[in-house]
């Protein structure tokens, strides 16, 4: 706990001074060293024209002023006599400066040798492979949080590199599936790996090779973070997430901003209540754009929505617009049978720059009523994005509720109230960054007028490049859900927080019991393959929960202690057999399984017997190899 206490200060103090100090000092650095510069010689001048002045020696300024320039080179500060405190500063201060800017000088002639001496010496750091937009926003984040970040970029041009070096992080030039190159990354001594390349193959090569130079790390395992942009080939992945895997090294993590983004764009801006729909009226939502965040987008509303309406039968409305939308439902149903049954799903195919779209008659039902909940606007062009917004927003402006009754009945405020209707129909732009046209959207202008106070940007990588998000992975899932579980099993038996400090919420848990629940998540692929299962990711949102046999539980139950056993063997616990002292280190349990009192065991029972459960809330289910 002290040590945690230590990194977490020393996590601090590097954030204020790679954060707020450091910019500072590389800005003004020079204008600085220049002035000290000057000050060391005109406090030069002074002491030597009083020491002269103290041995009685008559000397032009021309004279006195050269030897306060002699200075800089170590020359002339070496007298005899009484020494005033001008001339002692000044003969300290500008071989300094000469020092720090020859230093200086060096650094910028020999600095990627210099990193690359550096980074043997460095551990518990971030590996970033692939200094893209993503890259740049990760080493961002893991710089401000206190830690130090060494960067993989194939391209010496990129323009981002300049970025990473004002920020203090180590670049490394190369290809990031170089074995040799990640050695020199020290990713066998880093805490966590990010691979962020633009090809998926490429960042799951880096995986493979942090798996092999992890084969011998001790200690906490290394985190491997790989982006996959395509999202069916990251289903058919997950299975290596939690299935045989090294627990003991190395734990794997796969993410896609479009899957990640589309959950935190629904709960910022969801289409519809608990209740269903929005102001009494039926959900249903409109999306622009049916690529990788318009099928993420269309996917988590209705696996949202089944979680909370399964039981009443009423369908959530989607209307998508895309120039190929019927054969891009099409594939979604084919990927997700389910969606035919939860969602009415009406495909419009239409591209956003024809007359079609820019009339707009999607906005609007046959009688000329909208009743959209909200619009998502999901293109890849942050500028046609905008544009399409732009035109559905003008529409709805001049959207008139009571098209068959004239508006003389109401008072000129509740007139232009009901006019205004359609403008409070939120609409969301997908942009790339909360930057460029995102931030125009944001602007002052923007804000202070209610004709735009429904239109929203939603910066994709800016939401989903979070350290919070990424770190809520997979493990953290299933760990947390794990935890959850056995606090309700202690409170079963009569157990507190006070008897037993484990029995807290996951965020108050300390950090060590955290990562135990973590390598108990490592070790559910491990403990199925023994009993001939597999995990694969979860589409069929029905599917009934697995139910393992009773000798299935058994075995599972029984590699579970065991896996417990080495664990708190390795971190230093021993048998005794009182009651469990955390101060010494002592349990009863670390025992073998045949050997474990009953109540215990059923413990371990319960926690096999819940991992349907478990994996089903991370997305996944498990099957029966085939023999």
């Amino acid at each position: 706990m002290k040590s945690s206490i230590t990194t977490t200060w020393r996590n601090r103090l590097k954030a204020i001074w790679w954060k707020r100090i450091h910019p500072l000092w590389q800005e003004y650095q020079w204008p600085v060293v220049g002035i000290l510069g000057l000050a060391s010689i005109g406090l030069g001048y002074i002491g030597f024209s009083k020491y002269f002045v103290a041995l009685g020696e008559i000397r032009s300024g021309w004279d006195i002023f050269y030897l306060s320039l002699q200075l800089l080179t170590l020359e002339s500060g070496s007298i005899h006599g009484p020494v005033s405190w001008e001339l002692e500063v000044a003969r300290l201060l500008a071989p300094a400066l000469v020092a720090y800017t020859a230093i200086k000088a060096l650094v910028a002639i020999f600095h990627e040798q210099l990193q690359l001496f550096c980074v043997r010496f460095i551990r518990d750091h971030v590996v970033i492979c692939g200094l893209g937009r993503k890259g740049l926003l990760l080493a961002r984040a893991f710089h401000d949080h206190g830690y130090r970040v060494v960067v993989i970029e194939q391209e010496r041009e990129n323009s981002k590199l300049e970025s990473c070096r004002e920020m203090g992080a180590t670049l490394l030039i190369g290809n990031a599936t170089d074995l040799e190159l990640l050695r020199k990354a020290r990713v066998q001594r880093a805490v966590y790996l990010f691979s962020v390349c633009g090809n998926d193959g490429v960042n799951a090569e880096v995986a493979v090779h942090a798996q092999d130079l992890t084969a011998n790390r001790k200690g906490k395992p290394l985190t491997c973070f790989i982006h996959i942009a395509d999202l069916e080939l990251k289903n058919l992945l997950r299975e290596k997430e939690i299935a045989a895997q090294k627990v003991d090294s190395f734990r794997l993590e796969f993410f896609n901003v479009f899957e990640s983004g589309a959950r935190a764009l629904l709960n910022e801006y969801p289409a519809f209540s608990p209740a269903g729909g929005v102001e009494g009226n039926r959900a249903h939502m409109l999306v622009v754009g049916m690529g990788r965040m318009g099928n993420s987008l269309v996917v988590q509303a209705a696996r949202i929505w089944r979680l909370i309406h399964s039981a009443g039968g009423e369908r959530l409305r989607i209307t998508i617009i895309d120039s190929l939308a019927e054969q891009k439902k099409e594939s979604l149903c084919l990927s997700y049978p389910q969606l035919d049954r939860i969602c009415d799903i009406v495909p419009h195919n239409m591209d956003i720059q024809s007359p079609q779209f820019q009339r707009a008659e999607f906005l609007f039902d046959p009688g000329g009523k909208c009743d959209l909940s909200a619009i998502y606007v999901c293109m890849d062009n942050d500028e046609r994005a905008l544009s399409a917004a732009l035109v559905m927003h003008q529409r709805l402006r001049e959207y008139d509720p009571y098209p068959y009754r004239p508006l003389s009945f109401l008072s000129p405020a509740l007139e232009i109230h009901q006019r205004l209707r359609g403008n409070r129909i939120p609409i969301v732009v997908r942009m790339t960054r909360d930057a460029g046209l995102a931030a125009l959207l944001r602007g002052e202008e923007a804000a202070s007028s209610d004709c735009f106070d429904n239109l929203h940007s939603f910066g994709l990588l800016d939401r989903t490049c979070r350290l919070d998000l990424l770190f809520g992975g997979t493990h953290e899932v299933i760990a947390r859900a794990t935890h959850e579980d056995y606090v309700l099993e202690q409170k079963k038996i009569g157990q507190t927080p006070r008897t037993n400090p484990s029995m807290v919420s996951w965020d108050e848990l300390p950090e060590g019991l955290k990562e135990s629940n973590r390598r108990q998540a490592d070790h559910i692929g491990i403990k199925l393959k023994a009993i001939g299962c597999g995990i694969a990711s979860l589409t069929d949102w029905d599917a009934k929960l697995f139910e393992f046999k009773p000798e299935e539980v058994e075995r599972m139950a029984g590699m579970e202690h065991e896996r417990w056993n080495e664990e708190r063997r390795l971190e230093g616990w021993t048998y005794a057999p009182v009651p469990k002292d955390l101060d010494r280190k002592t349990t009863p349990y670390i025992v073998p399984w045949n050997e474990l009192l009953e109540d215990i065991k059923e413990y371990d029972r319960n926690t096999i017997r819940g991992l349907p459960a478990f994996l089903a809330q991370a997305g996944f289910q498990i099957y029966r190899l085939k023999k």
